[in-house]
């Protein structure tokens, strides 16, 4: 199959993949438990099942996702994502939970929530990092920056995907904060997966992430952003890693070079 029919393919089921997002979110179906909160749940694994599938045939279509194969990892690799754990592990609310502002109303729906944010992030980072970013190498091969260009297009593509959440009621302030820091979290992912070569640690790592994240929208009451702490801690070590991602990126472009 020629370099450009891939890149077509690719296109149309990613754009697919959207298509169906917006209309699952869209379309409230009831037909799974009578419980709301957790039929929305369930849909929504489902939908990513569905999603599954629909990657499983591109993987086979374009048959150049490297990043794929489960991959031993050594310690050196495992000791240098530590800053990007640390990341996903302070955006969960300690503080608000420790105080009382935040606070879990729905305890009985934990086991689905956490199998909800495993099926978010095992999708996101097989399209965005598996193949999209696997895709942008294959294409920048011969580059002079060709790390940093496919850094760059793949997670642009990942944060302006957030903009679908515009269809589902969230406001345009909403959504646009939701694209810039997707955007930064995207280009850790992206940067992680070039070095561990392989998706799974950042599947890893996302999952924790939206696990805190995502706990006061799905399970749970309160407001995360009031809390100083949480700020404190979010800004500290955002700002550790972000350092620690642009000094690999910067000698993953050297030896490209030398």
């Amino acid at each position: 199959m020629g370099k450009t029919l891939k890149y077509i393919i690719t296109i149309v089921l990613v754009a697919l993949m959207v298509t169906a997002f917006v209309l699952f979110e869209a379309v409230h179906i009831d037909i799974i438990v009578t419980d709301y909160e957790a039929n929305r749940l369930l849909c929504s694994i489902i939908y990513h099942l569905v999603v599954g599938a629909l990657l499983l045939w591109l993987i086979y279509i374009v048959g150049n996702a490297p990043y794929m194969s489960f991959k031993y990892t050594n310690l050196k690799k495992l000791l240098w994502c530590l800053p990007c754990l640390l990341v996903a592990l302070v955006n969960f609310p300690y503080a608000g939970l420790s105080t009382g502002e935040i606070t879990i109303t729905r305890p009985d729906l934990m086991m689905i929530y956490i199998i909800y944010v495993i099926s978010i992030a095992l999708i996101e980072e097989i399209v965005f990092r598996g193949i999209l970013l696997s895709l942008c190498l294959d294409y920048l091969r011969n580059a002079k920056l060709k790390y940093f260009f496919a850094v760059l297009i793949s997670t642009s593509i990942f944060a302006l995907f957030h903009l679908t959440n515009l269809f589902v009621g969230m406001s345009v302030f909403d959504v646009l904060l939701q694209v810039g820091y997707t955007f930064l979290i995207g280009a850790m992912f992206a940067v992680m997966t070039l070095k561990t070569k392989n998706v799974w640690l950042s599947v890893i790592i996302h999952a924790i992430f939206d696990f805190g994240g995502l706990l006061t929208l799905e399970i749970a009451d309160g407001d995360p952003w009031g809390n100083r702490v949480f700020w404190i801690l979010t800004i500290v070590c955002g700002i550790l890693c972000a350092g620690h991602i642009i000094v690999s990126l910067i000698n993953m472009e050297r030896k490209h070079a030398a």
